[in-house]
């Protein structure tokens, strides 16, 4: 028997993710576990949409059984997304093979390299910070590094999103020691930041984004249906009757028809449904509480959050007074040494009061949190249970019986996470049917 894991955020889940699954099992897999990210994801943010939808559209598109990515990984810098990942599946202790999607270069450059940074560590952190004293940020010092070392047609490829994290994830399973092999599979279509859909072949989550909110954008504000007051007052089926145009009808009886070729259907009816009532949800939705939050903080500082450098602190101290959202105060923010999606992330640990001394807590903190399986992969569960290091938690309300303080630390971050995702969908969405985490229940398929 062949088990695989995926370390995933499937926001959303679209048709390079099932070509993925499909290979996987094409290639000999009995079983595909996915580690997902919840609400929150790695670009410093909400998931488009709740992680329970996403879990669905994944179960019903063959991943045999989801668990949760805890939020102090799934918000952090690749290195310790990746470690995050490899620890819960190398923990289940009946995981044979990684499959993830990589760009170029080859596989066996991949490893060369990893294997390189492995053993000059100390070396290589060296020379990122001088270039980092110089100017750069992060990722550029990092290639600037590495440059020194390899061609630049090697680092140009490592430096593409899927291949930074597919070289983590060596790293992860080295450190760990672990016997799970890797497996890349070569990514086919957009790349992973293309904004615009690919109609010839694999469009990106990014683009598959986009096209969502301006769907969205467009059923809900745009002036040729009604004022906004109007809106306000009537329900989209309602107001259906006072739209003339024959393109508006089509648009807004089928608002996400953009994306229709570029997700599998069943993940299609679930953003179809949902559209509007629960989702979408972007970093600007959850402006008022991340500029309370920092005011609250202000004389405090933010030097105590995780990735929040003293430099950093100061700079979002003095910026404060012209805060106006969250996605303008990321832009303010930014500088040459300091990305977009380092600030995003910053922001994102204020909000969510991840600390820098919790996390390394956090880190030791031992479970695997179910969200959903298939009734058909329930052998999966059996062997799982003989063999793995570290409990299952399938029910809240058993996880305090189970659970040490550490990962009883990560899991009520995990909770508290989610109900400010929660909270912000059903504010926004005027939700009245609105759940919480301890109400929620482990999806099945």
């Amino acid at each position: 028997m062949k088990i695989t894991g995926i370390i995933c955020e499937y926001n959303p889940f679209h048709n390079g993710h099932k070509y993925q699954i499909d290979k996987v099992k094409a290639d000999g897999s009995d079983y595909v576990i996915a580690i997902m990210s919840g609400d929150w994801v790695q670009r410093g943010g909400p998931a488009i949409i709740d992680k329970y939808s996403r879990t669905t559209m994944a179960l019903k598109s063959g991943v045999d059984l989801v668990i949760e990515l805890p939020v102090i990984f799934s918000t952090a810098a690749a290195a310790d997304f990746a470690m995050g990942g490899i620890s819960l599946l190398d923990s289940l202790c009946c995981v044979d093979e990684l499959s993830f999607g990589c760009e170029s270069p080859s596989d066996q450059a991949l490893e060369d390299v990893t294997k390189f940074m492995l053993e000059h560590q100390e070396d290589l952190a060296k020379e990122i910070s001088e270039f980092m004293k110089a100017g750069n940020s992060y990722p550029k010092a990092r290639e600037l590094a590495l440059l020194n070392h390899f061609n630049e047609h090697i680092v140009e490829g490592l430096c593409k999103p899927n291949n930074i994290l597919a070289t983590e994830y060596r790293k992860a399973l080295h450190n760990l020691n672990s016997s799970i092999e890797p497996v890349p599979i070569k990514r086919i279509g957009s790349n992973y930041n293309e904004t615009e859909l690919n109609i010839r072949s694999y469009s990106s989550a990014t683009a598959i984004r986009e096209a969502i909110l301006s769907s969205y954008d467009f059923m809900i504000n745009d002036d040729s249906y009604l004022h906004s007051d109007e809106k306000n007052k009537v329900g989209i089926s309602t107001y259906m009757s006072f739209v003339g145009s024959t393109a508006v009808r089509q648009a807004m009886s089928e608002p996400l028809s953009p994306i229709i070729n570029h997700v599998p259907p069943t993940t299609y009816d679930i953003l179809l449904g949902r559209l509007g009532k629960s989702y979408p949800l972007v970093s600007n939705n959850f402006s008022r509480e991340v500029g309370y939050k920092a005011l609250h903080e202000y004389y405090k500082g933010y030097e105590d959050y995780l990735d929040v450098t003293r430099e950093l602190s100061d700079k979002i101290k003095n910026h404060l007074p012209y805060f106006e959202s969250f996605d303008q105060f990321c832009s303010l923010l930014k500088t040459k040494d300091i990305t977009y999606s380092r600030i995003s992330r910053c922001l994102t640990h204020i909000l969510l009061d991840i600390k820098k001394n919790a996390f390394e807590d956090y880190k030791k903190a031992t479970y695997a949190r179910i969200l959903g399986f298939r009734k058909d992969s329930e052998q999966l569960l059996s062997i799982i249970g003989k063999n793995s290091t570290i409990p299952l938690i399938s029910k809240l309300a058993d996880a305090r019986n189970i659970l040490d303080d550490k990962s009883m630390m990560s899991l009520g971050k995990d909770i508290e996470a989610a109900h400010i995702f929660d909270f912000v969908s059903a504010c926004k969405y005027q939700n009245k049917d609105k759940q919480n985490e301890f109400t929620r229940k482990m999806i099945i398929i």
